[in-house]
């Protein structure tokens, strides 16, 4: 009995060694997050500072842009006035030193008559179908047809499925196989129906879309043609006016100067020269005798195919 009361006093005193070290260890880890914890406000005390510093910078930042901005406006906007006073300067230049005005605004009879062609042309060319509408229409109209073809085929099919099905003996295997085809034929068959059911509209529509196309198309084409010939003619007309008065060194009149400049670029000449001949293409179409603004007065919405070339136009001019 004695030897069973030392060994459970021998094993109570290893327990409590094991929970004084269990204690020992628990302490340490205690100091050890009290010390990480202590870090980490210290760190994060830290990190608010620097989050405030880069909040800082950045409405420096912010403010810096601000100003670079306004400055590089203004700046733009000197440019463009020393970019005209320079325009002035040489015009006055040219006028001390004889140099003649060239004349971009003067149009012959035969002239005006070829721009009127050319309207009837483009007026006539808006009563057609565009490209997109018209390959859309096309694609439609093919669909549905296909689809009718798809259909015969099934009914075929079923025509064909229908003969194995009444040929074979009932309870056989060749009559279960042929049932399975009449089936499936069916099912395609009323598949393809049901396509065409809901195709027959748009498909019609569309028909009607190309052949009155195709009739105004034959109609208006030679008026089409005869606007196209105007356009090259005056195209080349314009281009040789233009090209003369530049090589000549001519004064340019005001318009042409305030959105074109005084003379060709030496990059991108030709797409300069393209806009210009343009510009004039349109002065000459509606009559624009305006002697500042090239484009003159802002057209109507009731007349697209004049709002668009002048928008086209104005964006193109920016580049100058």
């Amino acid at each position: 009995m004695m030897e069973d009361l030392d060994r459970r006093l021998r094993d109570t005193d290893r327990r409590l060694h094991d929970m004084d070290s269990r204690l020992d260890d628990l302490e340490t880890d205690h100091q050890s997050l009290s010390r990480k914890f202590g870090y980490t406000e210290d760190l994060d005390y830290e990190l608010r500072d620097i989050r405030g510093d880069v909040s800082e910078c950045n409405d420096r930042i912010d403010k810096a842009e601000e100003e670079l901005g306004d400055r590089i406006a203004d700046t733009e906007q000197a440019i463009k006035r020393l970019t005209q006073h320079v325009r002035l300067l040489d015009g006055q230049i040219k006028v001390a030193h004889g140099v003649p005005a060239a004349d971009l605004d003067t149009f012959t009879v035969d002239q005006r008559a070829l721009a009127r062609t050319m309207e009837r042309g483009w007026a006539a060319r808006s009563l057609l179908l565009g490209d997109h509408d018209r390959v859309t229409h096309q694609v439609r109209v093919r669909h549905h047809r296909d689809t009718v073809a798809k259909h015969r085929a099934a009914l075929a099919a079923v025509v064909e499925a229908v003969g194995g099905f009444t040929a074979s003996r009932y309870g056989t295997t060749d009559h279960s196989q042929a049932a399975d085809r009449l089936r499936t034929a069916i099912a395609d068959e009323k598949r393809l129906r049901q396509d065409l059911t809901r195709q027959v509209p748009g498909a019609e529509e569309s028909a009607n879309a190309l052949t009155n196309d195709a009739s105004t198309r034959a109609d208006k084409q030679p008026v089409i043609a005869a606007g196209d010939r105007a356009d090259k003619r005056l195209t080349m007309a314009l281009r040789s006016r233009l090209a003369d008065a530049i090589s000549s060194r001519s004064l340019l009149p005001a318009w042409f100067v305030t959105v074109l400049g005084a003379a060709p670029p030496a990059r991108a000449t030709e797409q300069w020269l393209e806009t210009a001949i343009r510009v004039l293409l349109y002065r000459l179409t509606y009559d624009i005798t305006d002697p500042v603004v090239a484009l003159g007065p802002e057209p109507s919405d009731t007349d697209r195919h004049r709002r668009s070339w002048h928008n086209e136009l104005r964006k193109d001019l920016r580049r100058w």
